[in-house]
């Protein structure tokens, strides 16, 4: 009689077979869709934040400070009691990096910095015959930029490492629209009217699709003679080891250089802050599918007790402890639970790739022209393990006292 608890658990479980599948059924769709529907949209947003990491620098140093907030403490000290007019504010700024190899010489020794690319970026067009395309034209010294990102990775046809003064690589979409490939010519039109014929070399699909219709890449030299820039960059991209640290990483460098330091984070704060709002979300709709869950649990509990009052009767004029009673009907709900849970893990999975299956079938979704692989969410599966029990564990815990609580005559004679 030691485990007889248990075993009267589980009769109750078999004998009572329609009120067991409710209750299992109850919690099962609750864990297929507290897993499903998170790890759907995560996959979402992790295939999303990985490519744009892995396609753009860590790090990006883009210009100078304005002088005058770089100048903000001296100005503040000699002219804090008068106003200080500037006629001519943009005469104050320096849009362009004109000494990028002093500054690359400056934080190379910089903890977690792993490479470093200096680059021009503007918007201009690529003209092929009639053909006319509006695009970011990023010049670029290959060796340097295939340590930053991952670009000869997404490279599908030709190099880019070989890439010269007179060359050009092309996304794959912005290629199919201009009509294009290896060995043909384009023509490349910066803002202020610079030109210039390349020749094709190279063409990449990154899967994100504003990249792959509206990036090209150039030499460092070329980009410079297309916007009119001399020697001056842009920006620099750089690397760094733990993406993670990148914000702190800038903060940095933006002391060191006195430069505009932005990290990956702050360039993708939109989609940061939506996996945010998402998981703000997630938690509320868990919190609706755990009471309504919890409500039908606890119907069926109160139902199944009041038909074994006279078993409860017996057992405890046969000297049972309350504790015992209340067990029995634990041990059935945490049993079930766990059942339960293994269907939902089922479930999940299956609603994962039938809905992947459909994506699929669209060939692309809004930002990339790659379908993400969706897989299980391991954090809202260990979340939703915990949910089962605890749904159960607070579903029967109420009955099963109430039930330890009837009095053996009246249970027996009722």
């Amino acid at each position: 009689m030691k485990f007889y608890e248990l075993f009267i658990a589980l009769r109750y479980v078999t004998s009572n077979l329609k009120q067991s599948i409710i209750i299992t059924m109850a919690i099962s769709i609750g864990v297929s869709l507290i897993i499903w529907i998170p790890s759907i949209n995560l996959s979402f947003f992790d295939d999303l934040i990985d490519k744009s990491v892995a396609s753009a620098p860590n790090i990006t140093i883009e210009k100078e400070l304005d002088t005058f907030e770089k100048n903000a403490p001296k100005f503040n000290l000699f002219f804090g009691d008068r106003t200080l007019l500037l006629k001519d504010q943009v005469q104050t700024r320096k849009r362009n990096i004109k000494s990028y190899k002093e500054i690359m010489e400056q934080i190379k020794y910089v903890e977690q910095i792993e490479a470093m690319s200096p680059y021009v970026s503007e918007q201009g067009f690529v003209i092929r015959g009639t053909e006319e395309r509006g695009a970011q034209i990023r010049g670029i010294i290959p060796g340097r930029e295939v340590k930053v990102t991952d670009i000869e990775n997404d490279i599908i046809r030709g190099g880019i490492r070989n890439l010269g003064i007179n060359d050009i690589v092309l996304g794959e979409t912005l290629a199919d629209k201009l009509n294009v490939d290896l060995g043909d010519r384009v023509t490349v039109t910066g803002p202020r009217g610079s030109s210039k014929s390349l020749k094709v070399v190279g063409i990449f699909s990154t899967g994100l699709r504003e990249n792959d219709e509206f990036q090209v890449y150039v030499a460092l030299k070329s980009g410079q003679q297309i916007f009119n820039l001399g020697n001056d960059v842009n920006g620099i991209g750089i690397k760094i080891k733990d993406i993670y640290k990148a914000r702190e990483v800038a903060g940095k460098l933006r002391e060191i250089t006195g430069l505009d330091a932005e990290s990956w984070m702050e360039e993708n704060k939109q989609i940061l802050d939506q996996i945010s709002r998402f998981r703000l979300i997630i938690t509320f709709i868990n919190f609706l599918i755990i009471f309504s869950a919890a409500s039908s649990i606890t119907s069926v509990f109160i139902m199944l007790i009041a038909s074994k009052s006279k078993e409860i009767g017996i057992l405890k004029s046969m000297g049972a402890k309350n504790f015992s009673v209340m067990s029995v009907f634990l041990i059935q709900a945490i049993s079930l639970s766990l059942l339960a849970y293994v269907l939902g893990l089922g479930f999940a999975k299956l609603l994962i790739e039938w809905y992947a299956g459909i994506i699929e079938s669209a060939g692309e979704t809004f930002f990339s022209t790659e379908i993400p692989e969706f897989k299980i969410s391991m954090e809202y599966a260990v979340l939703a393990f915990f949910y089962s029990l605890f749904t159960s564990i607070l579903a029967s815990i109420i009955p099963s006292y109430q039930a330890a609580k009837l009095n053996p005559v009246e249970a027996i004679n009722g």
